[in-house]
């Protein structure tokens, strides 16, 4: 992604949300639009004058909320960790202690798959947030929060981890399973089956070590 700017004080947020519904209407227009281009001609291929074409509203509407095409991606990203993290809450309030960990490890990855693999611009919007450093930050807050939910989950399903490492397995849970879908999707493929399959192979591997005690 040659256009993919490496400055860690580009500016990422919105300028204004905005209130009126005639507004609202523009703005969500705004970010479907760039999404929906994402998927066609991927980040390199739009700018703000092609999504005001597409969206068919004037440039100065894109700027009136968006200070440049990075700050677009930035609320479709943070849209997207948001609703994975939610996905994987609904998902664990359905849990009960007779599933097991295993299992549950597994369903909360056929969630987080399902759940977003329609989603417009995915392919290309996890690759610029792995490439450009303020999306980065928003990736890697994401992975933290859901460290959080598969510990609960852990917990829920009667499975505890020694107090000093509790935090690190979390964190180390929650970066290896976005990571392997980022790279399920690298290839231009929704969620490669044989990368998905290898994910459940190491997450599963991973917390065997801890049940079993011989790491």
């Amino acid at each position: 992604m040659k256009n993919l700017i490496a400055d860690s004080n580009l500016d990422l947020a919105p300028r204004k949300e905005p209130k009126q519904a005639r507004a609202r209407l523009t703005y969500e227009r705004i970010l479907s639009t760039t999404a929906i281009l994402l998927d066609e001609l991927g980040l390199d291929g739009i700018n703000t004058n092609l999504i005001a074409e597409k969206a068919e509203v004037n440039i100065s509407a894109i700027y009136k909320y968006f200070p440049n095409k990075y700050a677009i991606l930035s609320t479709l990203a943070i849209r997207l960790n948001d609703k994975q993290t939610q996905l994987t809450l609904d998902y664990m309030s359905e849990l009960n202690e007779s599933t097991s960990w295993q299992d549950m490890l597994l369903g909360m990855v056929d969630t987080m798959i399902e759940g977003t693999r329609h989603e417009k611009g995915l392919i290309a919007l996890q690759s610029a947030m792995l490439a450009t450093p303020g999306l980065k930050t928003i990736y890697r807050k994401s992975n933290e929060d859901l460290a959080v939910v598969f510990m609960k989950a852990f917990e829920k399903c009667g499975v505890s981890f020694p107090d000093s490492r509790k935090k690190l397995i979390g964190n180390c849970v929650g970066e290896i399973v976005p990571a392997m879908l980022d790279y399920s999707v690298s290839k231009g493929k929704r969620f490669d089956p044989k990368v998905i399959e290898e994910l459940k192979r190491m997450q599963i591997g991973y917390i065997t070590t801890y049940i079993d005690g011989k790491y």
